[in-house]
Formats: C-alpha cells, structure tokens, sequence
C-alpha cells in the first residue's frame, strides 16, 4: 500500500461505523463516543440494522446506502460478517477498513482462509484494510482516535518530545502509551496492526519515517512478514536520522508458538532476524522497560555523540557496581583528559580519585554544588559522550534539590545527560520528571536501566557515525549441484570452496587402495581417510574418517578398517571412493556456516568451531553480503574471541584470513541461488601471516543442475 493510502486510513475527513447498536458501551458506540470526545471535525456515517438515529445522528441500515468515497470505515460487526460487509464496500469507493473482529488466522485453518479473503478484496479493490484483530489507532497530530474500547482521550503531556508507537498487540500497544507519558513523552501516532491481513507494519513505516513532528519510532513485533521491505524501510529512516528501537518478541520456541496463536503468523530465526535489523541500524531491546527507557534517551538526543560514558555517583559501592555493569553491557566509559581530572580534583575530597566513574562521597550532601562542579567538568570533556548521574535521592524534597544542582551543570553541547535515582520505587517530587524532560533529561528510577538504555544509544551512534553499510561479498563461481538436489559430497563441496577462494587440504578421491597410496605419496604423510558417499553425510559416526596416518603400512590397515567400519554400520551403500587428504596441522578452530533463511534470505554464520560449536553455541550471523568490517566486527564480538587474539603464550590468529574465508563463503551462498546450506567445521585458523584451512565441508542444494563428471 502506498503511503498516501495509509495516510488517508491514519488522517481521515469522513469516517462510517458500520454494525451499531442501540446500547451504549458496546464496540459501534464506543467509537463514535471516542471521536466525539475527541472533537473529530470530519462526517461521521453510521450503520445501524436496529436503529433510524444513533444519539442524533441518523443512521443507514445497509453499506450499500453509505455515499461514495468514504475515507475510513470502521468494522463493529462480528466476525461471520465481515467478509460479506468488506465486500459489499468493495463497491463504495472507500479508502480504508478498520477491521477489530478476532477469529481468523490466528484461530486455525477456517478463519485463515476467512483472512485470505479479505486480503484479496482488499487488494482487488485497493482498500487499505488494518486488522483484523487490532484495537485500532490514536492519531494525536489530528486528534483522532479510532478504537472500540470505552477510550478516555490521552492525558496531554507538556513536551515536545514525540515519538511513534507501532505495535502487532494491541493490548501492548496501549501499555506503551502509558508508559511513555510516565516518562514526560508524547506520541503522535500509536497504531496496532493485528493479523495484518492487508497493512502490516512494513506499510506503516514509510509514513512514520516521514512524519517530521516525531523523533523516535518504537516498535513491538512479534514477526516481520516482508523482511525485505521492513529494512527498506529501516535504511530510510537510518538515512533521515530517524531512530527505530523494536521489542522483537517469539525469541524461543514457546514465543514462536504463542506468536502463531496470536496473529496467525510464523516468527522466524529471531538470531538471523537480529543479524539483519542490526544491518541498518534498528535499535534490537529485550525488554519492554529497555523499550521505553532507550526511546527516551534517543527522543531526546536522536544524533547522541559517540564516546565513552561518564558518570558521577555519591556512593562508593555504586562506583564498583557501575564499572562491573559497563563492562557487562558493552557500554565503554571514557578516559579522562587532564583538564577533568583537575577541575574534579578541585572539587573532590582528598580521600576521593578523580577516575570515571566519580565518587563524590558523602560530602555532596553538604555541598550540592559538587554535583554542578562535576557534571559540568565531565560534559565538557571531548572523550565523554554521554553523561550519568547516579544519585541517592535522599527522599522528594532532597532528590529534588540533588536533581537541580545536577542540572545546573548541564552544557548544552549534544551529549545526553541523565539523572538516575538508587533506591526503587520511593516517592519522587511530583515536579521532578516535567522539570528534567524540559531540560532534556531524562529519569531513571534505577541506575541499571539508565546504564542499559545508555549502551544501547551509544551502539545506535556508533553506528550512525559509521559510514553507510556496503554490501561485501567477493566474485566467485557459483557452485555446481546434483540434479536431485541434497547434500554434495565432501569431495565436491571442497572443489566449490576451492574455487571461491577458500583454502582446502591436498587431496584426492581414491576407489582403490593402489590409488590412495599413489596420492598420499604424491602429498605427503601424515594424511586422512574420509569415505565418500552421498547418502553418508555424518562419516564420522559410521566410522568412515580415520586421521593421523603415519606411513604406508598405516594406510593399508586405515583402508581395509574404513572399509569394514562402513559396511558395518551402513550395509549395502555403494561408496564413490575415499577421500585422500593431508592431515592438517592444529590451530585455532572455528565455524563459518551460510543457509538460506525462509524469511530473511541468505545468512551467514562465524563462531567457534569443532566440539564448541553445540557445546557453547558461541556464534554470530550476519547478511551473506556482509562487509569485511562486519565480519570482522561480530568475530570480536564472540564470548570466546580472545581465543583468536593470543591467549596463553600463543600468538594472535590470522584473523584476516578467517574474514576472508567468511566473506568468500557468503559470496558463494549469494552466487548459487540454489545452493540451501554451507557448513564448514572445523576451518583451522593459524598464526597471524599462516592463513586458515577448510578441514571438513558440508553443502546441500535444492537445484537440478548437471553434476561434473
């Protein structure tokens, strides 16, 4: 849908209620009461099968008696009759269908089909339908409200402060809007979406991204249907400024199941999906306080200045607790110049250091302007980027005060300040949050959320500071695959890899034990035996991998016991041969993988490899057209990555040549439509200069392409 369709759907100037009854408070009066609370100026239309008139306003008795041309039509009706109600205002011209009724897809097969018919009328007569199962919207810009609850209009918050709310739940949806004006922020629009049958969040977003009066837009998602549109949409508004911060649930299986139940949709990877919204900038939280409390830093600094945090503190103990909390979370504390370290030695006690972050101690009750003196000195310094102040309140009157002295030594220069009270919930001056979000501060009641929305805007500006994402990827030839499709053998999976440019032991397939010999001679000792067979995916669980052969007289036995081995366990396959390679030496392993993923496209995957792998599980994905930077950006960000940096009195790891490998094998998903699956574990990585080695690999296509002899 296009982005003036949806704005005529969010920004109407007639609005028809169809399936409106005589009682009051049921979903049709609602409604109209809603419109009426809040002054809606447009031409409001009722249908009303049991009245002439609804509270003076005369109502129709059929769709087909509403004029043409109606902006938005809202659906109270139950959900038997909506398909024929959507129908027969197919013929009247109407922009957009608002949609409540519950029972569709997320209830099984009959509702799903229900659904797919909507969708088809819909995009037949380009309607733009919202739902069903949705709670409708609240347009605050034309003050417009449209929903079936019993709705009071939003309390106005005093700021200027706006973000966006989209939301697939509708009953979360509201939560937000509560929730940010807990925090002093306004919003322009907050939209749910439920099923999605017609508009879903990806139609949304163009014309949120252009809303000029927002600054931030938060979303909730329980699944992104268009991927591909939904980072169209994310890249634009990187390229505006525009922060997009998403709470994306269905992150386990159980969440997967409930999102299902829920809107009827299939929620993907939620790993792979991470790896690409990230790709654009999309501010990823885990929680809904992380939600809130991030869009109100980024509400107030949409362009926060890269740099380390400094942080002030009247307590020791915090100062202990916050240096472990940064480097749990990521969020890098600034070193200080030796301007601040002198002015906050000037202000400090001589018992105190002037470190990040600062302890003033409990000399700041008696000297409120050590907490002036010391904001002041740590937003002035270049190397800061933002600024906390972690405080005991001491109770509403004294938090208060705290709270000004804080503000007093505000320099608006662009770096975010805020203001954290230790203590939980204990009562606050009920002027203290308007009092900071008109200085742009936002507050925090616990140091640990202030310190996690924090991390997450200085990720945000490290990424907006960066030059715009490049699509990586080498020129490689595209892989050849089996007619049926499947599994390639390891043989035929290393010719592929080698041909992109990833290195591969020496090698060569034997059908008889002559021929082993002559290539393991030609090599070189020690080599490995690998039997090769379609059908013989896991080799080393049927006994068809023997390593470490020493000589000749080796090889012969390792032969005639692969041979029995695989017999043994799979009677009656037929081998291709045996696979001859050199054994290569130890190093470092680790995992390069690329799939295609169903919703998100084509992935890829580095971690630590061989027995690690499902052990620790310690990987990270990315887009296959993932940049050098990038690849080598998510392998240092691994829990186990010192293993590649020197560890132990060994040296550091060839660390390029593992990005290289990756971005090779990337290019080769992106080369091969057809190609489904890589996996390549363990690859050795070696001394830095000593490159990597492809020790074992796996790749499954679904193609029908002719195989080389």
């Amino acid at each position: 849908m296009s982005r003036a369709q949806v704005a005529r759907l969010l920004r109407p100037r007639s609005v028809a209620v169809v399936g409106v009854s005589e009682q009051p408070l049921t979903p049709g009066r609602n409604v109209i009461a809603t419109l009426d609370r809040m002054n809606y100026p447009g031409a409001i239309h009722i249908v009303s099968r049991s009245a002439s008139s609804i509270d003076g306003r005369p109502a129709v008795a059929q769709v087909g008696e509403l004029p043409q041309g109606i902006d938005l039509v809202v659906l109270t009706v139950r959900s038997t009759a909506v398909v024929e109600t959507v129908e027969a205002l197919a013929k009247k011209d109407v922009g957009g269908i608002m949609c409540f009724a519950s029972g569709f897809a997320e209830l099984g097969s009959e509702g799903a089909a229900a659904q797919r018919r909507l969708t088809e009328i819909a995009r037949a007569h380009d309607i733009a339908l919202a739902g069903p199962n949705c709670l409708g919207y609240t347009n605050l810009v034309d003050n417009i409200q449209i929903t079936f609850m019993n709705a009071r209009p939003p309390s106005p918050v005093e700021t200027d402060l706006r973000i966006d709310i989209l939301a697939q739940s509708g009953g979360m949806g509201g939560v937000l809007r509560l929730a940010a004006a807990s925090e002093c922020l306004g919003f322009c629009y907050a939209i749910t979406t439920g099923n999605e049958a017609v508009l879903g969040l990806e139609d949304y977003l163009p014309f949120l991204v252009e809303n000029d009066r927002s600054r931030v837009i938060v979303m909730l998602a329980e699944t992104i249907r268009r991927p591909a549109e939904f980072l169209r949409q994310a890249a634009a508004a990187r390229a505006r400024g525009k922060p997009i911060v998403l709470l994306h649930l269905s992150r386990s299986q159980g969440g997967r199941e409930s999102a299902k139940t829920h809107t009827g949709a299939l929620a993907g990877d939620y790993a792979v999906m991470e790896a690409f919204v990230r790709s654009q900038n999309v501010v990823l939280v885990d929680t809904f306080d992380e939600l809130i409390d991030t869009a109100a830093v980024l509400a107030h600094y949409p362009e926060p200045p890269p740099g380390g945090a400094g942080i002030i503190t009247d307590s020791g103990a915090f100062k202990g607790f916050a240096l472990d909390r940064c480097d749990a979370i990521g969020l890098p504390l600034a070193s200080l110049n030796a301007s601040t370290v002198a002015a906050l030695e000037a202000t400090l006690p001589e018992f105190s250091t002037a470190s990040n972050p600062v302890d003033l101690t409990a000399q700041a009750a008696f000297d409120r302007g050590m907490y002036t003196r010391s904001v002041n000195a740590l937003m002035k310094d270049p190397g800061v980027g933002c600024v906390l102040a972690s405080i005991i309140s001491g109770g509403p009157e004294a938090g208060l005060e705290r709270a000004c002295s804080v503000l007093d030594g505000k320099v608006d220069n662009g770096k975010p300040l805020l203001c954290a009270f230790m203590g939980g919930d204990q009562p606050i001056a009920p002027e203290l949050k308007p009092m900071l979000a008109r200085r742009g501060v936002p507050f925090f009641r616990s140091p640990e959320r202030a310190l996690a929305a924090l991390a997450r805007a200085n990720i945000y500006a490290r990424a907006a500071g960066a030059p715009r994402r490049k699509a990586g990827g080498k020129a490689v030839p595209s892989a050849r695959l089996p007619r049926r499709g499947g599994a390639l053998t390891e043989l035929k999976g290393k010719r592929a890899l080698r041909a992109a440019g990833v290195p591969v032991p020496q090698g060569a397939l034997a059908k008889t034990l002559e021929q082993a010999r002559k290539t393991a001679a030609r090599i070189g000792y020690p080599v490995v035996l690998k039997a090769q067979a379609v059908e013989l995916t896991h080799k080393t669980e049927a006994g068809g991998v023997i390593l470490g052969i020493a000589n000749a007289k080796a090889l012969g036995k390792a032969w005639r016991e692969l041979q029995a081995n695989v017999k043994r366990s799979r009677p009656g396959l037929a081998l291709d041969g045996v696979l001859v390679e050199s054994m290569a030496k130890p190093g470092i392993e680790a995992v390069i993988g690329a799939r295609r993923d169903p919703c998100w496209g084509p992935t890829l995957m580095v971690g630590l490899g061989g027995i690690w792998t499902e052990a620790l599980k310690d990987v990270r994905f990315l887009p296959a057209d993932a940049s050098i930077a990038e690849i080598a950006h998510e392998i240092r960000t691994l829990r186990g990555a010192r293993v590649f940096e020197g560890f132990r009195g060994k040296p550091p790891c060839d660390l390029p040549a593992f990005v290289d490998a990756a971005s090779r094998i990337g290019a080769l998903m992106l080369a091969t439509p057809d190609l489904d699956e890589i996996d390549v574990n363990p690859l050795i990585v070696y001394a830095a200069g000593e490159g990597v080695i492809a020790v074992d690999a796996l790749l499954v296509g679904r193609t029908f392409v002719s195989v080389p002899a």
